[in-house]
């Protein structure tokens, strides 16, 4: 017997357990947003958020126009081929530039509208694996679960947080878990 679409999920680990919370009932929408923000902030890490950033406050730039920095975001782009978050992120900086945003403000932008949207897509993705292999019922049923999440999330305070420590970013390495007899669903 399979333990659910979610094992199959073509996707990282972090992403799996996440599919995991939205398919199962016995997950509140606030522990299917944790994990979300957990899948996030673990993809997210890998991305070259601190080159971005220096590059959106012109450090080691020699001239302050615009097509500079894309040129520099451009070149980035070399350095994270095959990444997802990495191409976003560099999506939104480039959005960022263009509308002639620098410094912090177009950093918490950017982070922000990279996170949003890189969650929306990787929502769909999940949705899409679970009505091929579970069904449009069980498809629906995720694709609520993970809406919600989404609404709860605040991508502004997450990206605060990233970017308070973006030289040396840390997560938790796994979910917390409910153990223990006092733990579980709200009855």
């Amino acid at each position: 017997m399979s333990d659910g679409p979610h094992r199959s999920l073509p996707l990282r680990r972090h992403w799996k357990a996440l599919a995991e919370r939205a398919a199962k009932e016995a997950y509140p929408v606030n522990e299917v947003g944790e994990a979300l923000v957990h899948a996030l902030k673990k993809e997210f890490l890998e991305a070259p958020l601190a080159d971005i950033c220096q590059i959106l406050d012109g450090k080691g730039q020699v001239s302050l126009f615009s097509d500079n920095r894309i040129d520099s975001l451009e070149d980035l782009r070399e350095a994270c081929r095959g990444s997802a978050a990495g191409n976003t992120l560099i999506d939104c900086a480039i959005d960022a530039v263009n509308a002639g945003m620098t410094g912090k403000p177009a950093r918490i932008i950017v982070l922000k509208e990279a996170l949003a949207g890189y969650s929306f897509s990787v929502n769909r993705s999940i949705e899409e694996h679970y009505l091929r292999e579970a069904g449009s019922r069980d498809a629906n049923f995720v694709r609520d679960r993970l809406g919600a999440a989404y609404q709860q999330c605040n991508f502004g305070s997450i990206a605060g947080e990233m970017l308070a420590g973006w030289g040396g970013m840390s997560t938790a390495k796994s979910l917390p878990r409910n153990i223990g007899i006092d733990a579980g669903p709200p009855l």
